[in-house]
């Protein structure tokens, strides 16, 4: 029991001696750790006193360095300011010398401008006795030549003559020649008329011809229609029958050959009537011009019918068809005033 106790003791001992051991084991870490860290804070101290001293350095020698800057500054600013005191007595210096030299140019052109009105003065005095003993010359030569001028004027004067005269013969000779031409274009062109004059009276001549043979023709058709008219009127009213075939084929062949005569119909009362008045040549004349609108002396043959609708000649288409083929015989379309007038006097 008693060595139980011991022992157990001794245990206690031991276990008491164990955390002792273990309380100094942990109080020497904590110590040696507080060192470390107490260590590694002087060494961080010590750094920032040497980056401290080190930027201190670098703060004095950057004064010193802004310093020396300024001195230097300085001392160029009093260099420049001194410069430009010397510049500025140089550009007085200047400004007087070229002032002074100015005013030598200056008197230097006035001198010379003296000079120059002087000689002027004395070449236009040459000048107006040059002129002057000029005039005495040309005084003296002019009275020399007036009478060679005069002689030359009048030898002038003569020449103009003798070209007016020239040109005067030469006129009145074409002029004699062209009064001559005339005279013989007017004697051919009454030659002429004489001629055209003595044609018109032939043409006047056999168109009476014609006429007396229309007439006849005329009085020739009266009495056809005359007898036609009595025959029929003994059965029939003369309003409401008309003419035998034989006398109108008569009738309108008759028209065709002259239109100046008109078909006769018989009247309501069975009796013929007098053929109408012939239009005179100057009226045929005048309505042929109406319808030749060009001037030329031809109309076309689709003017036909209105122009013997004028003349009082109206024709039917079969009539007027034998017409134009009796008067454009070579087909042309065009019907001179020669034509339809020997057409309309046959």
């Amino acid at each position: 029991m008693a060595s139980d106790e011991a022992v157990a003791a001794m245990a206690r001992t031991i276990l008491a001696e164990k955390r002792a051991r273990k309380a100094a084991e942990d109080d020497a870490l904590r110590l040696y750790n507080r060192v470390r860290q107490l260590q590694k804070e002087e060494d961080r101290a010590q750094k920032r006193i040497l980056e401290t001293k080190r930027k201190a350095k670098e703060i004095i020698k950057a004064r010193e360095r802004n310093e020396q800057k300024l001195l230097e500054k300085e001392q160029r600013q009093r260099e420049l300011q001194e410069q430009v005191e010397e510049q500025k007595l140089d550009n007085l210096k200047a400004k007087e010398e070229a002032l002074r030299h100015r005013i030598e140019q200056e008197h230097k052109i006035y001198q010379e401008k003296l000079e120059v009105v002087q000689k002027t003065k004395e070449e236009r005095a040459e000048i107006e006795r040059l002129l002057a003993e000029s005039r005495l010359l040309a005084r003296k030569e002019a009275l020399e030549q007036k009478d060679t001028i005069r002689k030359q004027q009048e030898d002038a004067r003569r020449k103009i003559e003798t070209l007016k005269l020239q040109k005067l013969t030469a006129a009145q000779e074409e002029y004699e020649r062209r009064l001559r031409e005339e005279i013989d274009a007017k004697l051919a062109k009454e030659e002429e008329i004489e001629r055209l004059a003595q044609l018109e009276l032939d043409l006047i001549e056999r168109l009476k011809t014609k006429q007396v043979e229309q007439r006849k023709a005329y009085q020739q058709l009266e009495a056809v229609l005359s007898l036609g008219n009595v025959s029929t009127s003994k059965g029939l009213a003369a309003a409401s029958k008309p003419s035998s075939p034989k006398v109108t084929a008569v009738a309108s062949a008759a028209a065709v050959a002259s239109p100046s005569n008109l078909s006769q119909q018989p009247s309501q009362s069975g009796a013929m009537e007098g053929p109408p008045e012939e239009p005179s040549e100057e009226d045929v004349a005048r309505a042929f011009a109406m319808y030749d609108t060009e001037g030329v002396g031809e109309i076309p043959t689709l003017s036909l019918d209105g122009l013997l609708r004028d003349l009082g000649v109206p024709l039917n288409p079969s009539q007027l068809s034998q017409a134009i083929a009796q008067l454009d015989t070579s087909q042309t379309g065009r019907i001179s005033f020669g034509e339809f007038l020997l057409w309309w006097k046959g």
